[in-house]
């Protein structure tokens, strides 16, 4: 392998990674779609339920619709089907009476805590022979790369 082999395949490590994380990433998100479809849920709306779970209350929709990685518009519809659902509801804002918080019914976090046990299950039954000593340093790496880019 002459040096500037060397370099370009040193050099493409990076975009490696990314390629590996994007495909994982779609894969996991295929295999989820399949088995939510029994519960009524997408993983986009799994995403939702989520993050409304994991965000502090009084975080706008445009604060979620950037953290969810979709455009306001796509975020209401999502948002409607799920309150449709019964899974979440918009309560108003202490702070400004204009804006609505958004936050999950009880029958919300019910759904929530059963999708995260089968995630759980899904990964034990797909990832039995992860080096678990080695994922720290994996998700501190993928934490890396995403604080990377701006």
């Amino acid at each position: 392998m002459t040096e500037t082999e060397a370099a370009t395949a040193e050099d493409s490590l990076p975009l490696d990674f990314i390629r590996e994380c994007i495909l994982l990433g779609r894969k996991w998100r295929a295999r989820v779609d399949e088995q939510l479809k029994d519960h009524g849920l997408t993983a986009a709306r799994l995403t939702v339920l989520y993050w409304v779970n994991e965000l502090p209350e009084g975080t706008s929709q445009r604060e979620l619709a950037d953290i969810v990685g979709i455009e306001g518009p796509t975020l209401v519809r999502q948002l409607h089907a799920l309150e449709a659902q019964g899974l979440l509801e918009r309560v108003p804002m202490t702070s400004d009476r204009r804006a609505k918080g958004i936050r999950l019914t009880p029958e919300g976090h019910h759904k929530l805590a059963g999708v995260v046990s089968y995630s759980l299950e899904m990964s034990r039954e797909y990832f039995p022979k992860l080096e678990r000593r080695r994922l720290p340093s994996a998700i501190r790496l993928a934490k890396q790369a995403r604080e990377a880019i701006p």
